[in-house]
């Protein structure tokens, strides 16, 4: 068993089970796999909140491993806790914050959960999330997985997106290894932001992820899992 925990930090409007290959994956390789629910229950708005909640339940030293929204998550673990991090993984993500047109359109979706429910709201915001090219299933299960979820999490998560800070000054003190991986058709994260970031970190690896949308460990988990143990092989000793 390695002596660190990787802390896999899930996407919205998706929850954990986005990571169960990888999970599966890392557990088989002796690894300690944490992945908690955000924005946890009852559900709390802030990212600095929910890495108050999360560190303490977690043992020693972590790699986080975020996709998206976890990757803004990460950025926060790491202002909090830099000592335990030993390494991180950002997947579709960015390091900027919302702009003022971003933020309404949060503010407009927040009303959307209101007043048509959650139906309105995957009809709105599913067909970005894939690339063009998915497993049909594969959107069926995301689809079914999000409509579980319920409203009060989803609007709390959507204010924590639309308030969250701009991470572009944290990007230069973050010192342990990180690798950068986007799904090649990424609409709303798109490769042009992880190569933003990677120009700004001091020790990054840069990968893409041919084909996959914005959530590229659903859309290619065995490829996401490949690279994901391949970078833990070179960083945790």
């Amino acid at each position: 068993m390695h002596d660190v925990t990787v802390l896999l930090l899930h996407a919205f409007p998706v929850d954990a089970r986005m990571w169960d290959e990888q999970r599966a994956a890392l557990e088989e390789a002796g690894y300690r796999v944490a992945a908690p629910a955000l924005p946890g229950e009852p559900p709390e708005v802030g990212l600095d909140a929910w890495a108050r909640r999360i560190l303490p339940e977690l043992d020693g030293d972590f790699v986080a491993v975020g996709c998206s929204m976890g990757g803004y998550l990460a950025f926060e673990l790491w202002r909090q806790a830099r000592s335990r991090v030993r390494a991180l993984v950002l997947a579709d993500s960015r390091a900027t914050a919302d702009s003022p047109e971003q933020q309404q359109v949060r503010d407009d979706t927040i009303r959307l959960l209101g007043e048509a429910g959650k139906r309105a709201f995957w009809e709105g915001m599913g067909p970005k999330l894939f690339s063009a090219g998915v497993d049909p299933g594969l959107v069926e299960q995301t689809r079914v997985h999000v409509l579980e979820q319920p409203i009060t999490g989803l609007a709390a998560v959507l204010e924590t997106l639309r308030d969250r800070p701009d991470s572009r000054s944290t990007l230069a003190e973050i010192d342990v290894p990180v690798l950068v991986l986007v799904g090649e058709a990424d609409e709303l994260t798109p490769p042009s932001d992880s190569e933003a970031m990677v120009a700004a970190l001091p020790n990054a690896q840069f990968l893409t992820i041919a084909g996959a949308g914005h959530l590229s460990p659903l859309e290619r988990p065995e490829e996401v899992s490949r690279a994901l143990l391949a970078f833990l092989e070179d960083v945790v000793r």
